[in-house]
């Protein structure tokens, strides 16, 4: 758009001027008329093409005269075609004459002529059939209307009163109408955009274009937010550069553009910039205690940032699943409830968007248990365990066990390095007539272990020569001690003593 504008203020400035002297209109018949045709090029233009009602009348000098009516056009070889100046000569006793062109800011003259020599003693000129002034004497022949504006645009005409030595007469112009010309357009506010985002550059251009016929005009431009002066208007330059914007910066923006030498001043339309503020990391928190909830509780979770324009669109996430939108028109927090299941686990988070930035919270990881299952674990566990204390208490059991049995068995099996002292024992005596040698056996009770068990030792002794016909018992290669088991049968106390002497009698028998 900016381009645009730039182009079309080129080739509307490269247009060229015709320049009428004297610079009035209508003309009365017979006078003639200086054109000047203006180039806009670097160099002096010597030749132009004229241009009458629209025909060319050839390649001429820059400079010509006529006394002819009509459109005229001219071109130098580094422009384009100018605007018409349209030549008007008038036969009437009384014209009033105005300048081709004009300008607010300008000095309007104008200059009520007539062709008859008598002498004028009055002069009056109006505006819109209303008087502006009385002129009596007869050099004032031009009434100035200095700083001229849009408003002083109207339909003019002037009458006088004529003397001459035989009579006195009143002469009226016919109206003339003058249209009062822009000096330059009303300025228009442009910005690059009018929703900058915090930080960023933005530039701010007064636009506006002057008359091509005044390109030479100097203008100066300010600028002001809220009706505070922000540049002064001792400034050429028609763009305001703010390089990095702020929210302080926003508000109601206007430029005037001032024609210093005309004191012509025009102020654009207001602008009005809302600077927007990127959303901040949003803060996430939920309601369950340390992270932790269990299966049918209801979990509250709160998203909130601290700064970003409104409004701003909340997402709820659980790992990349969205669980909720919420739009937040002020700077409440927002949040939302959930009833958890075993496969809410995981992480969650939050999206803060207000539709030209967003921002992510962080992670928080929730657990979810299930009761039951908790404590189906904790049973099966339970009788895990009980099982592998009975099962060790057993494999102990078997081992003490073993150890007991095994020792058991040693003390069963004879030892040749054990010597049993009998040298205190009664020795009891066995003979026979036919055997040279006697064997006496000596019993004595080994390790008693068990109840109701009696080990004995029996050991044999070789007695002289005499006792060779003393019976031979069998003998063990291994070792000469027998052992015997004898068990002995539970009885009464009575068939004990019974037993006893018994024994008794048949030791004194023998």
């Amino acid at each position: 758009m900016l381009l645009w504008v730039l182009l079309l203020i080129l080739a509307i400035a490269k247009k060229s001027v015709v320049e009428p002297r004297p610079s009035w209109t209508p003309i009365l018949e017979g006078e003639a008329v200086t054109l000047i045709c203006h180039g806009v090029g670097p160099l002096k233009e010597e030749r132009a093409w004229w241009y009458k009602n629209q025909q060319l009348r050839g390649i001429l000098s820059t400079i010509i005269q006529t006394n002819h009516p009509g459109e005229y056009r001219c071109q130098t070889q580094g422009s384009t075609l100018s605007d018409p100046v349209n030549l008007v000569f008038s036969s009437d006793p009384l014209i009033l004459q105005t300048p081709y062109s004009v300008f607010e800011g300008d000095t309007l003259v104008l200059r009520c002529r007539g062709k008859n020599t008598g002498t004028v003693s009055h002069m009056t000129y109006y505006k819109d059939k209303r008087k502006l002034r009385d002129l009596i004497t007869d050099f004032d022949k031009f009434l100035s209307l200095s700083q001229v504006g849009l408003n002083d645009s109207s339909k003019y005409q002037c009458t006088r009163v004529v003397s001459s030595a035989w009579s006195t007469w009143r002469e009226t112009s016919k109206n003339v109408a003058i249209q009062v010309q822009e000096l330059f357009s009303p300025p228009e506010l442009k910005t690059t955009t009018s929703e900058p985002i915090e930080g960023t550059p933005v530039n701010l251009s007064c636009e506006t274009q002057l008359s091509p016929q005044r390109l030479d005009t100097k203008l100066y431009f300010s600028f002001t937010r809220d009706g505070m002066v922000i540049t002064s208007s001792g400034k050429n330059s028609h763009v305001l550069q703010i390089p990095t914007i702020q929210t302080k910066d926003s508000g109601s923006y206007r430029c005037e553009a001032k024609a210093v030498t005309q004191n012509i001043l025009k102020q654009s339309n207001y602008v009005k910039i809302s600077v927007k503020i990127p959303v901040s990391q949003p803060f996430f928190n939920l309601s369950a205690f340390r992270a932790q909830a269990s299966v049918g509780d209801v979990v509250e979770f709160h998203c909130k940032v601290l700064r970003g324009s409104f409004p701003i669109q909340y997402q709820f996430y659980h790992e990349n699943t969205i669980l909720e939108n919420k739009i937040a028109l002020s700077g409440d927090a927002v949040s939302f409830n959930l009833t958890m299941t075993v496969g809410h686990s995981g992480n969650y988070f939050c999206k803060a968007n207000n539709s030209f930035s967003y921002q992510l919270s962080k992670n928080l990881t929730l657990s979810i248990s299930d009761p039951i299952r908790s404590q189906t674990n904790t049973n099966i566990m339970e009788i895990t365990v009980a099982l592998i204390i009975i099962f060790n208490l057993t494999i102990v059991v078997l081992v003490v066990y073993f150890k007991l049995l095994r020792k058991s068995g040693r003390s069963s099996t004879p030892n040749p390095y054990r010597v049993s002292s009998i040298s205190d024992l009664q020795e009891p005596v066995y003979s026979n007539p036919s055997s040279q040698k006697e064997l006496m056996p000596i019993y004595g009770n080994v390790n008693p272990v068990a109840e109701n068990v009696v080990y004995s030792e029996v050991t044999s002794k070789e007695y002289g020569k005499e006792a060779n016909n003393t019976k031979k018992l069998p003998e063990i290669e291994d070792s000469p001690v027998i052992y015997a088991e004898v068990k002995q049968k539970h009885q009464p106390r009575d068939s004990k003593k019974t037993n006893a002497a018994d024994r008794r009698q048949d030791v004194a028998e023998n």
